[in-house]
């Protein structure tokens, strides 16, 4: 072969490589800022990319085909024909000189890579990747000095244990109520669960209600999940390839979490979920740390008279909630009548991003005459109402079942929305988000309820307080139980110190939880 060819062959190779690296980057970055939001943070990227993705909803990736891949596609083809055609058919004549074609490669591959470097840059600082790998290259010693072990913690049950009810709600934040209720909008779109709040405990950053912060490490779910179970973020290993939750067959072996503690003094526990359980090792999680009954989309499945037909699958993550909350009371009137106090966790999924899911009870506005972007914003409020509705009506039923007066009931959102266009066009930039929170039927009421700044760690002490439970120095996880004045250390610290401590490595995390005294085999 001649060497005009393999030069030939090695520009267009090249170019080609740089023009659709670039473009792909362009429109990549583009698609997350359209459907996330930048405090999702690296971490959540990095462990959705190499964790199980089974049971989860098709509609991010089939916006990520048609939003990034397709436009790739398209310009990055244009850019390379254009690469080509140039010397043969625009300048003819002009490109027939060796030297002329030689520069011409030259000055068009230079121009491909700058292309594709500034791209890389660009997006990289868009999503915080550059800061995360100089993070990761420096270590914490929070970990060592404020993590308080429960096994080395007195923590006492009352003689009669209490049944818990803990509901994680999909995305839901303080947000979305109306300013004058301490919300961002003009409209409160979830009045039941702010007067479930003003009715009952809601821990709360100001006098009204109020909510709690998401540290790095705990902004999607089976990250906002380990937070409020054991009082400390989801950090991921410094050898990425290898995924904790995704990789091995223990999950988090030596972190001591609620489902432990509840099942050594006895609780018959059960996790329910409308979607797989198994995305993001959300049923590991649970069914390694004590909780034996997992219901989930399968499991549903099963339920006579229960979903519309059998392999029912709306077109969203598995089933709707208002399916999931009939689900529930079945299982909740099966585990009352077991002579064990039971613990039972569920999780809501209809309002998840990009913009929720919109059931058959929805309450449907008319979007006649709107942008494009109103009816979005329209249709995740009409959710988001919808959703406050069905968890209001389960609270209510829940308060006529003979079981109950010995229940505690646990209300929280599980991070904050990543519906990033709503946000962007609906909520003030310079707004503080937090989650819900609400806690129904405990035993005790605290020292002090409001004016607190706090995050979501302190639920797991806090979770236990409710359910009547006496905690040797109020101290769990980085957690500090809510019902006590003990300082927390978002009060003590600040949350900007706290994000910028726990998103250096650790090897204090690494060794004792991530790895931990139990053995880890690969699967």
């Amino acid at each position: 072969m001649k060497k005009a060819t393999v030069y030939s062959i090695l520009f267009y190779f090249f170019s080609g490589l740089c023009l659709t690296l670039g473009t792909f980057l362009l429109f990549t970055r583009l698609w997350f800022f359209n459907n996330f939001v930048k405090s999702v943070g690296m971490d959540a990227i990095i462990f959705t990319l190499f964790s199980d993705l089974n049971g989860t909803d098709s509609t991010p990736v089939i916006a990520f085909l048609l939003e990034s891949v397709l436009p790739t596609v398209l310009c990055s083809a244009t850019l390379i024909t254009l690469l080509v055609l140039i010397p043969k058919v625009f300048f003819k004549r002009f490109f027939k000189d060796s030297v002329r074609r030689t520069v011409y490669r030259i000055i068009a591959l230079a121009l491909s890579a700058i292309f594709a470097i500034v791209s890389f840059e660009r997006s990289g600082n868009a999503i915080g990747l550059f800061e995360y790998i100089q993070q990761q290259c420096d270590s914490t010693e929070l970990f060592d000095t404020e993590y308080v072990h429960p096994k080395d913690t007195n923590i006492k049950f009352p003689e009669k244990k209490r049944n818990l009810v803990y509901i994680y709600l999909e995305s839901m934040e303080i947000s979305f109520m109306d300013t004058e209720n301490g919300g961002a909008l003009k409209k409160n779109v979830i009045p039941e669960l702010t007067s479930l709040a003003k009715n009952h405990t809601n821990f709360s950053h100001r006098d009204g209600v109020g909510g709690a912060l998401t540290p790095v490490g705990t902004t999607w779910t089976i990250a906002a999940t380990i937070a409020q179970t054991s009082g400390v973020p989801l950090c991921l290993p410094n050898n990425i390839w290898n995924n904790g939750l995704g990789k091995y067959s223990l999950v988090l072996p030596g972190l001591t979490t609620l489902s432990d503690i509840l099942d050594q003094n006895g609780y018959n526990q059960a996790l329910m979920m409308g979607s797989d359980a198994t995305f993001a090792g959300q049923g590991k999680y649970y069914s390694q740390h004590g909780t034996e009954n997992i219901y989930d989309y399968y499991t549903a499945q099963d339920v006579e008279n229960l979903l519309p037909y059998k392999d029912y699958h709306d077109e969203f993550w598995g089933i709707e909630d208002h399916y999931l909350y009939e689900y529930a009371k079945e299982v909740l009137t099966d585990l009352s009548k077991k002579e064990e106090p039971f613990a039972f966790t569920m999780f809501t999924i209809d309002t998840h991003s990009p913009s929720g899911n919109v059931c058959l009870m929805c309450r449907r506005r008319s979007i006649k005459g709107m942008s494009d972007q109103e009816k979005k914003n329209t249709r995740f409020e009409d959710v988001l109402s919808c959703a406050s509705c069905q968890i209001n009506d389960f609270v209510e039923w829940l308060s006529c079942q003979p079981f109950y007066e010995n229940t505690t009931v646990i209300i929280v959102g599980d991070h904050n929305s990543m519906n990033n266009t709503y946000f962007s066009t609906v909520v003030p930039q310079d707004y503080t988000r937090r989650v819900y929170n609400c806690i129904i039927n405990a035993p005790i009421k605290p020292t002090k309820e409001k004016n607190r700044d706090f995050t979501t760690f302190d639920m797991f002490p806090t979770t236990l307080a409710a359910l009547g439970c006496t905690i040797e120095g109020d101290r769990l996880g980085l957690g500090v139980n809510l019902y006590s004045d003990e300082q927390t250390l978002c009060e003590r610290y600040g949350i900007d110190y706290l994000n910028k401590e726990i998103s250096k490595a650790s090897p204090y995390y690494d060794r004792n939880f991530l790895y931990g005294s139990r053995s880890i085999t690969e699967e």
